[in-house]
């Protein structure tokens, strides 16, 4: 049971007819073996996707926009000074095209020059990869759209128009000859240049268009016609639409994918047959992986992130595309106003740090400032030196697979809860969990749920944590079985398989076999006692009480109470243990289970009814995350590689190559690491930071060394390495080398 719809946000109940319209269609749109310890990764062909540290330079801001200010010599000497080793570069931008010889407009300043050639011819000799940019179907300026590209806002061709970025813009439509146009770029492009790979904008259907989202040229209006046998309905107004023109509306928005499916895999062919270069293409953001065209993201060998949220997030989306098999490239810095000035310290080289360190690519977006500003290139060169002359220990490095925390966003109807100070949904789960591994130094990875499908890769791992995963598919519930059974860890929160696929509340958890679990729904009398003790989005004077001899929550957290969040109600079954029960404050009467552990076949599981991960994230209190810790330490089959003594805000991440281990370690202590933008002038220093690692059995430590050179001890006592600092700066690389 959760909070009453008395603290649900009254939002959800004011919602106008034509909102939820809107919503419909939103929704319509974004959902359309052993256990083995060998650290293996998805093989990745083009491996130095994974080890570039790029410049961007797009066509839209300085040096090409108002008017080209570009020096190709001089950008590639500032590359080789700061060992920047990619270029992305535009071939076709928001408002001009810097190559000629095609059916897109130029800059008006371009006269005979050829931006892609000349960067090229500067930067290929200095060892420079170089990486242009296509867009693909976004907008572009309306006073230089072709009329028989266009999208058309209704049937009688009016074009709809936005102001981005200073300029009118309106957007384009596949079923135009906007397509021809667009593969003959791309066979010029592959065919005519030296280029190392192709990077594309997003690959989003209906890309820019108004709501509801349709185009009504006669390329897609005869097109879906003789495809569906149905004519396009219109509207002035959305809310007008009947539930039969909605779904004639769904039917085209998939019909539509699939034209852009079909421009995908053409433009892949025309590549591959002229060379063999990665495709590299715009996600956006983690958060928009799950919408993904997996169509698309599998065929393609490389994405990109250009929204920073936090440096949390950036270790949690860059961790998700890598364990995945794709390489990842974050943006180091986003958009801002300010393309020509230095106007940050430390902010840029931290962000860098925690990209490579969780074996992603870093790419900076605002860095042409750099050729005319040889002082501000320091912190950005300082770290990008520093991964080049280690770059024994980083290429071909892959993250250490220990726990999986798999990545949701998605909530059943009526399952997530708005409060007046607390909130509780699947976003808030599942980073709520991955943070609490990361602050507790606990070897992490962010899991993509559907790659629950993939049996081989879940069994990489030691412990998978399902942070409120509501719908598991049968599939998945199989793998998840068998990963147990043979050796795996189990941790589940909250609601947790107690969904199915419709958003629907099954009468009890799907994974209640393995976790000897049953969801009970109170009687009246326990329902209004539990009122009591819910308020503003969370629980009141309600925590998790240990019970006497447990094995799993371990002293000085065991003894005495334990803080709590939204829960739901079960009972023990058979076989289960209740490890923790949850208790009124007043005499500590337990009303439900806090914790029940159990085995199933070779492995522990362990089931948290409530929402701690939530709460953590919205709190830091410490207590929730030594308690997810303890959980996760509990049904781990060999426990964690290793510990560090430190603070939470020196951020941890272990890599591997054979016999080798990397141990990242990234100081944020001068950062707030819950925001964007955070310019940092000062990082003091972590001090008596302890590494206790584990010597995996039949080796021995050969070599200890590090990334930076600094004071350290080093002692074993058994098979427990310790190397202890008596300071950390803002990075340390350590290396562990065995035989």
């Amino acid at each position: 049971m959760k909070v009453p719809n008395l603290l649900i946000s009254n939002c959800f109940k004011k919602e106008n007819k034509s909102r939820r319209i809107l919503l419909f269609i939103f929704f319509l749109l974004f959902f359309s073996g052993n256990y083995i310890t060998a650290q293996s990764s998805p093989e990745l062909k083009f491996d130095w996707l994974r080890n570039a540290r790029i410049f961007i330079l797009d066509a839209y801001t300085y040096p090409f926009k108002p008017r080209i200010e570009f020096d190709a010599e001089k950008l590639a000497e500032t590359m080789v000074d700061m060992h920047v080793n990619t270029l992305r570069i535009a071939t076709s931008g928001y408002c001009n095209w810097l190559i000629p010889g095609t059916e897109f407009a130029t800059a008006s300043d371009l006269g005979n020059r050829d931006i892609l050639a000349e960067c090229i011819a500067a930067c290929k000799p200095r060892g420079i990869r170089v990486v242009p940019y296509l867009r693909t179907g976004g907008l572009i300026p309306t006073e230089i759209m072709k009329p028989e590209w266009a999208h058309w806002l209704n049937p009688s061709g009016d074009r709809y128009s936005r102001r981005s970025i200073g300029t009118l813009a309106s957007p384009l439509c596949w079923n135009t000859q906007y397509r021809k146009a667009f593969l003959d770029l791309v066979k010029k492009i592959v065919s005519e240049y030296d280029i190392d790979g192709i990077y594309f904008d997003a690959w989003a259907s209906c890309y820019g268009f108004p709501s509801p989202m349709v185009c009504y040229c006669p390329g897609c209006r005869n097109g879906f016609k003789e495809a569906e046998g149905l004519e396009l309905p219109y509207k002035k107004n959305v809310k007008d639409y009947t539930p039969e023109e909605l779904e004639t509306i769904e039917r085209y928005h998939k019909w539509y994918k699939e034209k852009l499916a079909e421009v995908f895999f053409e433009t892949k062919r025309i590549i591959k047959s002229k060379k063999d270069i990665p495709l590299i293409y715009n996600v956006g953001h983690a958060s928009y992986v799950a919408g993904e065209d997996r169509r698309i993201m599998d065929g393609s060998d490389a994405f990109l992130y250009e929204r920073g949220v936090s440096m949390l997030e950036r270790a949690e989306g860059t961790s998700l595309a890598v364990s995945h098999g794709l390489a990842v490239w974050p943006y180091v810095g986003i958009f801002d106003g300010y393309p020509r000035i230095v106007h940050y310290k430390y902010e840029l080289q931290q962000e860098i740090y925690t990209t490579i360190a969780f074996c992603g690519s870093p790419i900076l977006y605002h860095c042409y400032f750099f050729v005319d500003h040889p002082e501000g290139r320091k912190p950005v060169k300082e770290a990008f030196r520093l991964f080049d002359e280690n770059k024994k220990y980083i290429e071909k490095f892959n993250p250490y697979k220990f726990a999986a925390v798999v990545w949701n966003a998605k909530d059943p109807p009526r399952h997530a809860v708005d409060g007046w100070l607390w909130d509780t949904n699947a976003r808030y789960c599942t980073l709520g969990a991955f943070a609490a591994c990361i602050d507790n130094h606990i070897q992490t990875t962010s899991f993509l749920k559907e790659d629950l499908n993939n049996a081989e890769l879940l069994n990489q791992y030691e412990v998978l944590y399902l942070p409120d995963i509501c719908y598991l598919s049968d599939e998945q519930i199989a793998n998840i079985k068998k990963f147990v059974r043979k050796g795996g860890g189990l941790v589940m929160t909250y609601a947790t398989s107690l969904y199915d696929k419709n958003g629907k509340k099954r009468p009890d958890f799907a994974l209640g076999e393995l976790a000897k679990i049953q969801y009970i729904e109170p009687d009246r009398k326990m329902s209004e006692k539990m009122a009591e003790n819910l308020t503003f989005g969370s629980v009141w004077d309600l925590y998790i009480k240990t019970k006497p001899g447990q094995p799993v929550i371990k002293s000085p957290l065991s003894d005495g109470l334990i803080p709590t969040h939204l829960y739901e109600t079960v009972k023990s079954l058979p076989g289960g243990t209740v490890a923790a029960d949850l208790v009124i404050g007043t005499n500590n009467e337990p009303i439900f289970p806090g914790l029940v552990i159990s085995r199933y076949g070779k492995g522990k599981v362990a089931y948290i009814p409530s929402a701690l991960d939530a709460m953590y994230l919205q709190t830091h209190i410490k207590q929730f995350s030594d308690f997810i810790k303890d959980v996760i330490e509990y049904v781990s089959p060999d426990g964690q590689p290793y510990e560090i003594d430190a603070p939470s805000s020196l951020i941890a991440n272990m890599t591997s190559k054979g016999d080798t281990r990397v141990i990242h370690l990234i100081n944020l202590t001068g950062c707030n690491i819950g925001k964007i933008q955070q310019n940092v002038y000062y990082i003091p220093p972590v001090e008596n930071v302890t590494i206790k690692y584990k010597i995996p059995e039949g080796k021995k430590i050969k070599k200890i060394g590090l990334f930076i050179p600094a004071e350290f001890s080093q002692y074993s006592n058994g098979n427990i390495l310790y190397i202890t600092f008596p300071k950390v700066g803002k990075y340390q690389g350590v290396i562990i080398e065995m035989e």
